[in-house]
C-alpha cells in the first residue's frame, strides 16, 4: 500500500499523510489517529528515500577506511557502525586502501548520494583527498578519527600520540635503556606526530640531534626485521662506538618484527635491548615476550568520533578539536 492509496482511504491529502508519517508539521489529532490507523491495518512502510525528500536527511553515514581486515581499523570501525546503528543510521563501510583514486571516487558518489556525515578514519586521509573530491563533498560534515583536514566542514579527534610515543621513551630511560633508536614505518601526519614526540623526549633527557636516531622501514613483520639489520650496523655514538640498547616503534606489527629479529640474533628482550610499539592492539599480546605498547584508546576514539558527528548533525556547527591523551601500557619488553 502506498502513501496514495493511504490518502484516498482517509480522504485526505498526500500532503497531510505524509505530515504524519515524518511527524512533521501541524494535524489535528482526531486526522492523525485516522491516519495511523490506516497505516497500522495497511502496515505501511514509509520509503527511505522519500522520507529523505522530505526531511532533508538520508539517515546515513559513511565511514571510509584503508583496510577493514587491519585489527586497529576493524575495531575502530565495528563500534563507530554499532553506535550510529543505535542512533537510527544507515552505515556504509568503504575500503580505499591507501589510493587517491579509489579515495576521490567514493567521495564524489557519496557528495551525489548526499549521505548527512562522513568518517574519515587515520591520518591518511589528509594525503589520500584530493581538493577535488573535497568539492564534492563540501557541504556534507567530515569528521576525522585521528586526522586534520584544512576544510570548512572537517571537524577532527586526535590522539596526542607524540605524548604517548614520549611515555615509551621515558620507560626505557627510567630503566637504564638510554641509547634509544625510532622506527617510523608510515607517512602519515600520525607518524609525523610520533617522531616529534620521540626527539622531544630525548631531548629532555639531555640527547642532541635525536632526528639521527629516526630509522625509516616499511610497515609491518618484514618491516621490523629489515630495520634491525640497520640498527644493528650502526651506533648510537659513532666515535665511542656505544651501541643501541633501545628500540621505539611507531606501531605494533613492525614492533614484533623487530623483536623476533633481534631475537634470532642472539640478543636478550629486554636486558640487552628494550622494544616498544604503539596501538595496544593483539599482536602486542599474542608475541613473546609480550610488547609494551602505547594504548591510544580507540575504544574512546570511536566513541568521541561519533559524538561529535551526532553533535554537528542535531545541533549545527562544532569548532572546538577533541583530544585524547594515550597511556603507556608496560608488559615484557622494557
Amino acid at each position: 500500500m502506498t502513501i496514495y492509496d493511504i490518502a484516498r482511504e482517509t480522504g485526505v491529502s498526500i500532503a497531510t499523510v505524509s505530515r504524519v508519517v515524518n511527524n512533521k508539521g501541524y494535524v489535528s489529532q482526531e486526522t492523525r489517529d485516522k491516519i495511523q490507523k490506516a497505516l497500522e491495518r495497511s502496515k505501511y512502510q514509509p520509503s527511505a528515500i522519500a522520507r529523505g525528500l522530505a526531511t532533508g536527511s538520508m539517515k546515513t553515514v559513511a565511514i571510509l577506511v584503508v583496510d577493514v581486515r587491519v585489527p586497529h581499523y576493524a575495531m575502530t570501525t565495528y563500534i563507530m557502525e554499532d553506535l550510529l546503528s543505535k542512533e537510527g543510521y544507515a552505515v556504509l563501510v568503504c575500503n580505499t586502501n591507501t589510493d587517491m583514486e579509489k579515495t576521490s571516487r567514493y567521495l564524489r558518489m557519496l557528495g551525489e548520494r548526499n549521505v548527512d556525515g562522513i568518517i574519515l578514519v587515520g591520518s591518511v586521509y589528509r594525503d589520500l583527498c584530493t581538493e577535488d573530491a573535497l568539492q564534492a563533498v563540501k557541504k556534507i560534515p567530515l569528521i576525522l578519527a585521528n586526522g586534520k583536514l584544512e576544510q570548512d566542514n572537517a571537524y577532527s579527534v586526535l590522539v596526542d600520540e607524540g605524548y604517548g610515543i614520549g611515555l615509551a621513551a621515558e620507560q626505557m630511560l627510567r630503566t637504564g635503556h638510554t641509547h634509544l633508536a625510532y622506527v617510523a614505518d608510515l607517512q602519515t601526519e600520525s607518524s609525523e606526530r610520533k617522531q616529534k614526540g620521540f626527539c622531544e623526549a630525548m631531548e629532555r633527557a639531555g640527547a642532541r640531534e635525536s632526528r639521527q636516531h629516526i630509522f625509516h622501514t616499511e610497515y609491518g613483520m618484514d618491516g621490523g626485521r629489515d630495520v634491525v639489520e640497520r640498527i644493528c650496523q650502526t651506533y648510537y655514538d659513532e666515535e665511542k662506538h656505544i651501541p643501541y640498547d633501545g628500540i621505539v616503534c611507531g606501531e605494533d606489527l613492525t614492533a614484533v618484527g623487530v623483536l623476533y629479529a633481534l631475537q634470532e640474533k642472539g640478543f636478550k628482550v629486554p636486558q640487552d635491548i628494550a622494544v616498544s610499539g604503539c596501538n595496544n592492539s593483539e599482536y602486542a599480546y599474542i608475541c613473546n615476550p609480550k610488547l609494551t605498547t602505547i594504548n591510544n584508546k580507540g575504544e574512546l576514539l570511536s566513541r568521541l568520533t561519533v559524538e561529535l558527528l551526532i553533535e554537528i548533525l542535531t545541533e549545527g556547527e562544532q569548532k572546538a578539536e577533541r583530544r585524547i591523551l594515550p597511556e603507556l601500557t608496560v608488559q615484557e619488553t622494557t
